[in-house]
């Protein structure tokens, strides 16, 4: 069993923030279950058909992507948002950022990927926007219906590279975080799980979206970042996907 995988239903908060310091991520299948799983489902699955008039498209050419705040969405949709509010994610997040100023879960993301779904995530990348990522499967999930897929352990590179950026809480531009060494795009491969499965990643994590071939895949997913990122004036780079 990989080291960044644990099994256990009730997540022990330093157990997967050492993980994901390690690895660029934990793995905890099981995690959302039963009738609340079921719930989720059903709200995400609404969400995706039919989409308040705030919510953002994502300009798929292929299956929906939809973002919003997460704030925006509780009214409606209180049990999906309320995912990302739990206790053990607040414990993660605290420990992450480690005293510096945080937006906790800020946003959400919700994805029917099929067959023939492609936008940018689909190349090997870190993210522009550097978060802590809470990514839920809502359907069992395969290589072959579009698991995430990393390089465990390569979060150091965009650290590295982005430093003086960070510093300033300026965004790179579209292509830097894709202009990765040759070395960093071999041995990329897939996190499968169960539905009700929850990724927890560091954005700086070298990674990509996979590619159906057969089924589909429903995801969601919110990001934990500096407060800075959402001030001065607007900038796509709040709203890069880090898919």
């Amino acid at each position: 069993m990989r080291k960044y995988t644990f099994t256990q239903a009730a997540p022990d908060p330093a157990a997967v923030l050492s993980a994901v310091t390690e690895f660029g991520l934990a793995h905890l299948p099981g995690i959302v279950e039963g009738e609340e799983l079921d719930r989720i489902q059903r709200q995400c699955g609404r969400l995706v058909t039919e989409p308040p008039s705030h919510v953002e498209h994502m300009g798929y050419d292929n299956g929906v992507g939809l973002h919003a705040r997460r704030d925006r969405l509780t009214a409606e949709f209180g049990q999906l948002t309320g995912l990302f509010d739990s206790e053990w994610m607040r414990l993660v997040a605290e420990s992450y950022f480690a005293g510096s100023p945080y937006v906790f879960n800020y946003d959400l993301i919700c994805v029917l990927d099929v067959a023939g779904t492609r936008h940018p995530a689909h190349q090997p990348h870190y993210d522009r926007l550097p978060n802590l990522k809470f990514f839920v499967y809502l359907s069992d999930t395969t290589e072959y219906n579009g698991a995430f897929r990393c390089l465990p352990g390569s979060q150091g590179y965009g650290k590295h590279v982005q430093r003086e950026n960070r510093l300033r809480y300026v965004l790179p531009d579209l292509a830097e975080p894709r202009a990765l060494p040759a070395e960093l795009r071999r041995g990329i491969g897939p996190v499968e799980g169960p539905a009700g499965t929850v990724l927890v990643i560091d954005s700086d994590l070298i990674h990509q979206a996979g590619t159906v071939t057969a089924g589909n895949r429903m995801v969601v997913r919110s990001r934990s970042f500096h407060p800075q990122y959402l001030e001065g004036p607007p900038d796509p780079a709040v709203a890069d996907r880090g898919r």
